[in-house]
């Protein structure tokens, strides 16, 4: 049975908090417990030793190692890696302002990890994985919203220095003996999507998933679709992120 922390989305804990509730250390972005059966990443924005950002509501997480190239079989990297189908419940926190994590809830990989060149804590440039990953089911928790992205033409357009940007907004808090967090610009709401109508003669037909491979889809749940694969098992998933993304293909 999967670790139920027993958390509200957008709850804040303190570090030592985490720590109780998921029986796993208390440092490092990645923190994996075998009593709890869990992983615990942290996207911590106040520090600005990774670089993760949400690009059309997947969170590209970067993997672990902060000098160096990072190696995606090493350590955290390879249980986030395989969180599909190793059994490992991975869970989310984020941190805006220092010491306090907001709870994200459970994630998911919603496609295959990749590389990028970040620099490292050292300034030395280094090839470091991203997983892109996705809360399950889909939440609105409070996010950093410097780092929120449209999709990736809104990342291309004013994405670029936006790590810069932070970090001296960081170093003028501590300067001024302020709290290390930021007042998030306004961002207009977009115009509400029409709901989501998901065609009922697609439950018994054959898809390919991206990471999941083989599937049968067995029901619809409100806006998601339910699909039993050969070799991960039954996965719940958000059917119109599903089709933009282009992670399923009927077959």
């Amino acid at each position: 049975m999967a670790f139920n922390p027993g958390l509200k989305i957008g709850q804040i804990l303190k570090n030592a908090d985490v720590v109780d509730i998921f029986k796993c250390g208390n440092m490092g972005g990645m923190r994996r417990s075998k009593t709890t059966n869990t992983l615990v990443i942290v996207s911590d924005y106040t520090k600005g030793i990774y670089h993760d950002k949400w690009i059309g509501g997947v969170l590209h997480y970067t993997g672990m190692g902060k000098n160096g190239d990072q190696d995606i079989n090493w350590s955290q990297n390879a249980t986030l890696a395989a969180c599909g189908y190793n059994g490992v419940d991975v869970h989310l926190f984020e941190v805006m302002d220092a010491g306090e994590y907001v709870y994200c809830g459970r994630i998911e990989l919603v496609d295959k990890p990749y590389t990028e060149t970040q620099p490292g804590e050292d300034g030395v440039p280094r090839k470091v994985w991203m997983f892109p990953i996705r809360p399950v089911p889909d939440n609105d928790v409070k996010k950093p919203a410097m780092f929120v992205f449209k999709d990736m033409e809104d990342f291309k357009a004013r994405g670029k220095d936006v790590d810069e940007q932070y970090m001296k907004m960081i170093a003028a808090k501590k300067k001024s003996g302020s709290k290390s967090t930021y007042v998030p610009p306004v961002i207009p709401k977009p115009e509400p999507k029409p709901p989501v109508v998901i065609p009922v003669d697609i439950v018994g037909k054959q898809v390919k998933h991206k990471a999941f491979g083989i599937g049968t889809i067995t029901a619809i749940e409100g806006t998601s679709i339910a699909v039993d694969f050969d070799k991960v098992g039954l996965k719940k998933m958000g059917y119109e992120f599903c089709m933009e993304k282009k992670m399923l293909e009927f077959i």
